[in-house]
């Protein structure tokens, strides 16, 4: 694990101002959503999908198309998939990452030679890869706790994490809680520690603000509205006892769960979820595609985000469906996560169960419009993945 920060600092000539950004890596939608914007001049960007054999062929990739050529997606942007063998990451990863850092160093030689690199890590891991390509700026960009990803390496990860914060010349935080966790174990780098959350892709965002709901997509066009609707994975993070109570609460209503399942009979959940799920009025649709996901939440009466408040993912999460809502102008209502808090003036922010119902119920009443459907998708339209960006790299201290 002993790794040198043999990075280049000195010598830099900060007259020259084009950037080679490779982003290391960009398995998570949300992470490939925000670099695939990057329309910056003088930035040329590579996305590397890095996946060990197994995942590699969950996903549908076979042997016979591992590893192809880098492909130009379009003018200075590059995509390149790396298939890697099982423990790259974690158990050998200073030989793991090594067809990365060729990788980056010939995409880097052949299409941005006169550009300063500039590596993103979307894990504190890729410090192995850093140590070994020096490049010129290194970015931390921090998504979630992963320590609640691989407990087993917990220790490992936060200590990673430190070394990250410390040697990087920005770490990017999207949640609140995780940019004060951070500036709070490495005091030394607050400065460069900074809080940026997702932005929504800019092609997510409606033509107008929908003030009042839009006409629904055909495989819930049938059920009764008002339609409350919550898009994510169904899985232990959602408050399955607020939604049985909304359920019995507001029986008129349908509650639309638009997400994949993630549930075994041994989980102590599973008993609530069986229970919500038997409700008349409550429906869980299954997974969307991305591209589909506005029609839905456009169509809702409210969105929701009905997570738990005490789980550790949600107090470290930003959660996406915040901007994927407001690009919609609908009205949100959600649980006080520390991230949603952050919005008082757009959503409202329940405390309890029966504030959330009782929001609920308060934007029934008004028609399904709230009167801030405007004020929601401004925000969204001055907060796109091309707009957080901008500000990303207006951040890196070139």
């Amino acid at each position: 694990m002993a790794m040198t920060d043999s990075r280049p600092r000195d010598g830099l000539d900060v007259t020259r101002n084009r950037l080679a950004l490779a982003v290391a890596d960009v398995n998570w939608f949300s992470t490939e959503n925000l670099f695939r914007e990057v329309e910056r001049e003088g930035v040329t960007t590579l996305l590397l999908n890095c996946r060990d054999y197994r995942n590699a062929w969950k996903h549908g990739l076979r042997p016979w198309s591992w590893n192809t050529p880098l492909v130009e997606s379009r003018p200075n942007l590059w995509e390149h998939e790396l298939v890697l063998p099982t423990g790259w990451m974690k158990r050998f990863p200073t030989l793991g990452m090594r067809p990365i850092r060729r990788t980056i160093q010939h995409w880097h030689q052949r299409h941005a030679p006169d550009a300063r690199l500039a590596l993103v890590m979307s894990y504190p891991y890729y410090l192995h890869l850093s140590a070994s390509l020096r490049p010129d700026f290194q970015i931390y960009y921090n998504i979630d706790d992963y320590s609640l990803y691989w407990p087993a390496y917990a220790d490992q990860i936060k200590m990673l994490e430190r070394k990250a914060a410390l040697e990087s010349d920005l770490t990017i935080c999207v949640s609140r809680v995780r940019a004060e966790e951070l500036r709070a174990a490495v005091p030394e780098a607050a400065a460069k520690i900074r809080h940026l959350p997702h932005g929504a892709p800019t092609t997510s965002l409606t033509e107008h603000p929908w003030e009042l709901p839009a006409p629904p997509p055909a495989d819930i066009a049938s059920l009764p509205r008002p339609l409350l609707g919550f898009v994510g994975s169904v899985e232990d993070r959602l408050d399955w006892k607020l939604l049985i109570r909304l359920s019995e609460a507001l029986p008129e209503a349908s509650i639309v769960l638009v997400g994949q399942t993630n549930v075994q009979k041994s989980d102590s959940w599973h008993a609530d979820y069986q229970q919500c799920l038997a409700r008349p009025n409550v429906h869980a649709v299954g997974w969307r595609p991305q591209n589909e996901i506005n029609l839905y939440n456009r169509a809702f009466d409210v969105c929701m985000i009905p997570y738990l408040t005490d789980h550790p993912f949600n107090i470290a999460c930003c959660p996406t469906k915040i901007l994927d809502y407001m690009v919609t102008g609908r009205p949100i209502v959600s649980t006080a996560l520390p991230e949603c808090q952050l919005y008082p003036h757009l959503l409202e922010v329940a405390a309890d169960s029966d504030a959330f119902i009782a929001a609920v119920r308060a934007i029934l009443e008004a028609h399904s419009n709230d009167g801030r459907a405007a004020l929601r998708y401004d925000w969204a339209r001055t907060n796109t993945c091309r707009h957080v960006v901008d500000r990303l790299i207006d951040l890196i201290p070139v």
